[in-house]
């Protein structure tokens, strides 16, 4: 790496025009004196993500030479290391003398691909010189590696895939109060039940061939999970962790027990059950699969119960698991749990639990803001059967009872009402009202 391609790259960035971005929902500090640190799968939307807050920064009259964008994906910057970062530095300082003085802005894409560029960042950091924003793809970027690198200085965003309803403006369909009941909502609702199938990727929203749409999230498995994977933690037995990501895939929105997987196996793997530990922790760390232990006030319980299973993206589902007649239940509880995760983006102090007690009755979120439990959702594809409706709404107030909850709710598929049931109010909404939040 010299000064005069590193100028160059520079240059470039600052004269390319932005490409057509969806708003995301999450929001990020433009002026925090923390560094920002964006992770999430590849392909997610971090990159644009940063276009979008640069191109806030501009129409808040911060000039283009304020504003140093690198993005170290860029095969003329690799490899890099820690030290190029202070070359970058200087480079930029010689392009534009006259910002020495002012407070400027950084924006490293894919910063993982830096060797020790954490020690880079903390010396930018502690000139107090710029607000700093990092971006870099979770399955080599793990949010405890930037804790530990980091200590303290640092403010970490998950981005996932395209919500809905990012979805939807992505298509250029407005969202407004009478969405519900214009003609318009039968385009919203075509687009649902391609999230159900294929997913939020955006490229996967924006690709219109249904085949290349398949052939795209097969190459994102295979490339940006499963390869990260065995190169990262440079796992031998690749078939079995075939097996477990597909197992995972099929049994999406299901407890997963590792004891009872581990006895079926190791008839044909023969591992230890550490190993199996090992990769189950791995495909959680990597964002592929997020584990959501049951609600109890004992930690303890927490630890030893059962989790529940939910993937990344329903596109990758469809694509790597085993389908059965459960899927459209499995596939609505998912897109819940997803869209909890998007506000969970938003809410630092939200946390997402399921309930079970010792009859195996179960409420399938129960949603904690701080100390107290603020809401209790039921998921439910059919209602029509009254035994159905009945074992869920006796789970739901069971749980109110057992957590001092009074916002109970069923997300179904098309039924929207209110009952009261043993003097607790149970809200029915449908999925499409839940998401666009209306």
């Amino acid at each position: 790496m010299n000064k005069e391609t590193i100028k160059q790259v520079i240059i470039e960035s600052q004269e390319n025009v932005f490409p057509k971005m969806v708003p995301r929902e999450i929001e990020i500090p433009l002026s925090s004196k923390k560094i920002i640190i964006i992770t999430g799968p590849r392909r997610s939307g971090k990159t644009f993500l940063l276009f979008l807050l640069i191109k806030k920064l501009i129409a808040k009259g911060i000039s283009i030479n304020r504003i140093l964008y690198i993005n170290f994906d860029d095969p003329r910057l690799l490899p890099s290391n820690s030290q190029d970062i202070e070359l970058i530095l200087e480079s930029y300082r010689e392009l534009y003398p006259e910002q020495r003085n002012k407070n400027n802005f950084i924006f490293f894409d894919e910063i993982q691909n830096v060797k020790d560029w954490e020690i880079g960042i903390r010396r930018i950091y502690d000139t107090r010189k710029f607000n700093i924003f990092l971006t870099g793809s979770s399955s080599k970027f793990l949010s405890k590696e930037i804790a530990t690198n980091l200590r303290g200085r640092a403010i970490n965003f998950e981005v996932l895939p395209f919500s809905f309803k990012e979805i939807i403006l992505a298509k250029g369909i407005k969202i407004d109060r009478n969405i519900i009941y214009s003609q318009k909502r039968f385009s919203a609702i075509k687009c649902l039940d391609l999230y159900f199938e294929l997913g939020g990727f955006p490229e996967i929203v924006l690709e219109k061939n249904h085949n290349l749409k398949i052939r795209i999230l097969k190459e994102y498995l295979e490339t940006m999970f499963f390869k990260d994977l065995i190169e990262r933690y440079r796992i031998k037995n690749q078939n079995l962790i075939r097996e477990l990501i597909r197992y995972l895939a099929t049994n999406t929105a299901s407890l997963f027990s590792l004891n009872s997987f581990y006895k079926w196996i190791k008839q044909t793997y023969p591992i230890t059950k550490r190993t199996l530990i090992n990769y189950v922790m791995y495909l959680e760390d990597i964002g592929l699969f997020f584990l959501v232990r049951k609600f109890s006030y004992s930690l303890k319980q927490q630890t030893l119960t059962p989790r529940k299973c939910y993937i990344v993206d329903n596109g990758f589902r469809n694509v790597y698991g085993f389908k059965f007649s459960e899927d459209r239940s499995r596939v609505l509880e998912n897109t819940v749990f997803l869209e909890l995760k998007h506000r969970q983006a938003k809410n630092s102090l939200m946390e997402i639990f399921y309930w079970q007690d010792y009859k195996k009755r179960e409420v399938d979120f129960v949603v904690k803001q701080g100390k107290n439990i603020n809401k209790l959702i039921q998921v439910c594809v059919d209602i029509s059967d009254f035994k159905t409706e009945e074992r869920e709404v006796a789970s739901l107030v069971k749980a109110a009872d057992q957590l001092n909850c009074k916002d109970l709710m069923v997300i179904t598929l098309d039924n929207d009402r209110e009952v009261k049931v043993k003097s607790k109010n149970i809200v029915y909404k449908s999925l499409f009202k839940w998401l666009i939040g209306a």
